[in-house]
């Protein structure tokens, strides 16, 4: 049975070392290690697979609590080492060339390039995205707001004689406002519980370990510089797209906690590990060295 066990487990790993050998990755211990210290049931390991993808920013699909499992792409920025690995002559902003000579685009390439600390958080991060209920989460606003909208239509039409009273294009509207009403709850209801997912994928990975806390702010401080480069780089069209700070602008929804709130949140989490150091002797602190992830 333990030998079972070891063999299904070791699938995961294998699947992982074989996408960071496509991305070029020397050191792939980065994505193990993870795996490793977030100590998945095997069954929730099998359901998970890496790929490599090719917008700037990670992503995931699905979960590992459907049978159909997840997906968890990382950027194929991943593979950078050092500034001088950033491939420059395939990197177009605005369908157009950047000039790498200029502060912005200095600090463009600079932003590519992450710590091993700073990538095991991001895929801390994606590992707990996966490991929720959202997906079920939003089918279940989804349908919720169908059938409430449709129960508000039909009280409204039985309470006000809607059919007898008004022509087909005034209940057309009246029913439209209704539906549109509803969209609108739904979304900030969505864009909420997006936010709360957010905050706890952030707070999960950076209670693992301190050196995780590290890796989230200096990959959201990344971030952020990327966003400004991207903004000077841009022109105009950057002022709309990002802030001064290199927040994502967004006029009317939420749909993700701001950039620097993140970073904010895991310098609350940096100061409480600093606080345990104070108080803890120094021959309590863990043993184990606080290099690795």
């Amino acid at each position: 049975m333990k030998t079972m066990v070891l063999e299904t487990t070791s699938l995961v790993r294998y699947l992982i070392s074989k996408v960071c050998a496509m991305m070029a990755v020397s050191r792939y211990y980065v994505p193990l290690q993870v795996v490793y210290r977030i100590d998945l049931p095997v069954d929730q390991e099998e359901r998970i697979r890496f790929f490599t993808s090719f917008p700037k920013d990670p992503l995931h699909k699905g979960s590992v609590q459907l049978r159909t499992g997840a997906l968890i792409g990382l950027p194929s920025t991943f593979s950078y080492r050092t500034a001088e690995d950033v491939e420059c002559s395939s990197i177009l902003v605005a369908q157009e060339t950047v000039d790498w000579n200029s502060s912005a685009g200095e600090d463009l390439r600079n932003s590519l390039v992450l710590s091993d600390k700073a990538k095991a958080f991001v895929i801390g991060r994606e590992i707990y995205y996966v490991k929720s209920f959202n997906v079920h989460i939003d089918m279940l606003l989804q349908t919720c707001s169908c059938v409430l909208a449709y129960i508000t239509g039909s009280t409204l039409n039985l309470n006000f004689l809607l059919t007898l009273r008004l022509k087909p294009w005034a209940r057309f509207m009246v029913f439209s406002t209704v539906a549109v009403a509803w969209l609108f709850v739904y979304i900030a209801v969505d864009d909420a519980v997006h936010c709360l997912y957010d905050n706890k994928a952030d707070r999960l990975v950076a209670k693992l370990r301190k050196i995780y806390a590290e890796g989230g702010v200096e990959y959201y401080n990344t971030v952020l510089r990327q966003n400004r480069a991207l903004r000077t780089l841009l022109g105009s069209r950057g002022t709309k797209q990002f802030t001064h700070y290199g927040n994502v602008v967004s006029l009317w929804r939420n749909p993700t906690v701001q950039l620097t709130s993140r970073r904010d949140n895991l310098l609350k989490y940096l100061a409480e590990y600093e606080h345990q150091n104070t108080i803890v002797p120094h021959d309590a602190v863990e043993s184990e060295p606080n290099t690795e992830v």
